[in-house]
């Protein structure tokens, strides 16, 4: 028997005697469903991250989370590409390029960093990210060598980042263990569809004495014309049939619960805090904030992806006292009013200037801040109704006429 057989008819729900509700539908799509991804080795396929919905959100996330940190060079002499590697392919600076590597750790298990132009010294000024899929990475006298489709790449150019780094040539993807479940939240979500598109039944008409099937399509014609027809009147019931209310609900048909828990499995795989996505967390006491969650959510994954590429691009790319790293501060930056009763706190004890904070939490430059204090002291003293000529403003000009003439 062929596999695609075996499967089909592995994971076919079968027709019954006594209801037909047209599953000829919810037959194909789920037996040609589970044979095309075994056939297509989809159990582990990166293509699920474009079809499983928490999956793709997840690597969006973290992709945009690392792209959009400032990436900061620390040495004699700052290269071309910490700003942009490759304005043809990616104009918009370093962030797309830092999108292309995450996307491509965690979809493929590596990033190919191909360096495309140097300096006199030697040292990469430019270089591009190429697509994962096409990639072939072979050992030849100890090295490795590159191949992309049917094309040798200078492995002298090539940085591998591998998102699990454990001595193999290639590293794996972030759902490659976690398939079981990406696979069932696909097949459970399409199955919500099939069961939307087609409908499903909420009773059955059981017959007392045995019937053929073109007994049983008769009755359940009729049934279907009748309920169509009567328009909420009782319906009434046949000799020798018998009415069954099914006991299970629209969210047992569509598998809620076991789409939940999928879902938080693969957010746990991508190292996103469930509740960002929406999922709920049942059961726990634990109180935490947003704030809270970033912490976390930096600690425990953001924080090494940033660590492996920026050290790669600092070892492959920088003369040695040099090196980058992502500034993660505005990703972690604190709430208005925490930044503020931080600040006022320093201000208080001594720790900081009144220019230092007007400098870093208002923003305002040097030359601005001397109005700005004069402004405040002038909101600060509370006018004097009763004030005398002699206490009037020296600045106020009396009125006088417009023109010759003329009077008040």
């Amino acid at each position: 028997m062929a596999l695609r057989d075996f499967l089909s008819d592995t994971f076919r729900i079968r027709r019954t005697e006594t209801s037909d509700f047209n599953t000829d539908a919810f037959e194909t799509q789920v037996g040609d469903f589970w044979a095309n991804l075994a056939l297509t080795t989809g159990l582990s396929s990166p293509m699920l991250f474009d079809r499983v919905w928490v999956a793709n959100r997840c690597l969006h996330m973290n992709a945009n989370a690392i792209s959009t940190m400032p990436l900061r060079h620390y040495g004699s002499r700052e290269p071309a590409w910490v700003a942009n590697p490759d304005p043809v392919w990616y104009p918009n600076g370093i962030g797309d390029a830092v999108y292309a590597m995450v996307d491509s750790m965690y979809r493929y298990g590596d990033a190919f960093v191909y360096i495309t132009d140097r300096y006199t010294d030697g040292y990469p000024s430019a270089f591009t990210v190429l697509d994962p899929a096409p990639m072939a990475v072979d050992v030849s006298n100890g090295r490795r060598t590159y191949r992309s489709g049917q094309n040798e790449l200078n492995p002298n150019n090539m940085v591998q980042i591998s998102r699990d780094p454990r001595g193999t040539v290639r590293g794996t993807s972030a759902i490659k263990a976690y398939a079981a479940y990406t696979n069932g939240l696909l097949a459970a979500a399409d199955l919500g569809r099939v069961m939307m598109a087609n409908g499903s039944p909420t009773a059955i008409l059981k017959a007392l004495r045995k019937i053929d099937a073109d007994q049983a399509l008769a009755i359940q014609n009729s049934w279907v014309t009748a309920v169509s027809d009567r328009r909420g009147a009782p319906a009434v019931i046949g000799p020798d049939l018998e009415y069954t209310k099914l006991g299970f609900s629209a969210e047992d048909l569509q598998l809620l619960a076991s789409q939940q828990f999928s879902a938080q499995v693969i957010a746990t795989a991508m190292g996103v805090p469930a509740s960002l996505i929406n999922m709920p967390i049942e059961g726990g006491l634990n109180y935490q904030t947003p704030i809270l969650l970033l912490e976390q959510w930096w600690r425990t994954e953001l924080r090494t992806s940033c660590f492996r590429i920026s050290g790669a691009l600092s070892a492959q790319m920088l003369p040695r006292g040099s090196y980058v790293e992502f500034d993660p501060y505005r990703f972690l930056a604190p709430s208005w009013k925490e930044l503020v009763d931080g600040w006022v706190a320093m201000v208080g004890a001594g720790l900081a200037t009144m220019e230092q904070f007007q400098t870093v939490v208002l923003n305002l430059p040097v030359e601005a801040q001397a109005d700005a204090n004069l402004a405040l002291a002038a909101l600060s003293t509370p006018p004097s109704a009763g004030a005398s000529p002699a206490q009037a403003n020296g600045n106020l000009v009396s009125l006088r006429p417009t023109s010759a003439g003329s009077s008040f």
